[in-house]
């Protein structure tokens, strides 16, 4: 399946799971996906300068009623670990983290970045889940969203490259 394809399924995910507000920053790797997000009506979209502005503006669109998800690769999530510490975790903000996961098998080039990735993750008390073939996102992003809500913290979703549908 190509880039395009892939991405329509994610964000047909993203919206069963009841996510109706998104932040992104790009990324070479998920650009059909935020191009996806922008483009359907029923998604709030906010484009970010830095992943960790993001937390923040999820942070509040939540406390408005909205069930959030932030898109970004995994470089961004590292700079994130303070605003996910002093926001979404220490005042128990679900947050649903969508992370493009560079350095993941296969993937060239991003290797020290991939191997953090999780760990660190693990540190701070997020759930991961990586789901490697199109046919589990659906039941991963609804089931994540879920575990988001349900225990008031964020979850992540490490997105492969193999599921974005790219080489």
């Amino acid at each position: 399946m190509d880039q395009r394809g892939c991405a329509e399924i994610l964000k047909e995910g993203l919206k069963k799971a009841g996510i109706d507000f998104v932040a992104t920053l790009p990324d070479l790797k998920i650009v059909e996906l935020i191009k996806s997000v922008k483009q359907d009506s029923t998604l709030r979209h906010v484009s970010l300068c830095r992943e960790e502005e993001g937390v923040g503006i999820c942070a509040g669109a939540y406390l408005t009623g909205k069930r959030c998800a932030l898109i970004m690769q995994n470089g961004g999530l590292l700079n994130s670990c303070n605003a996910l510490t002093t926001t979404s975790l220490q005042f128990q903000i679900p947050l649903l983290l969508l992370v493009y996961y560079a350095g993941d098998i296969g993937d060239r080039g991003f290797a020290t970045v991939g191997s953090v990735t999780e760990p660190v993750l693990g540190a701070l008390g997020i759930r991961t889940y990586v789901p490697r073939k199109m046919e589990e996102i659906e039941d991963t992003l609804i089931g994540a969203q879920a575990l988001a809500d349900d225990s008031k913290q964020p979850v992540a979703v490490l997105l492969t490259k193999s599921v974005l549908g790219v080489k």
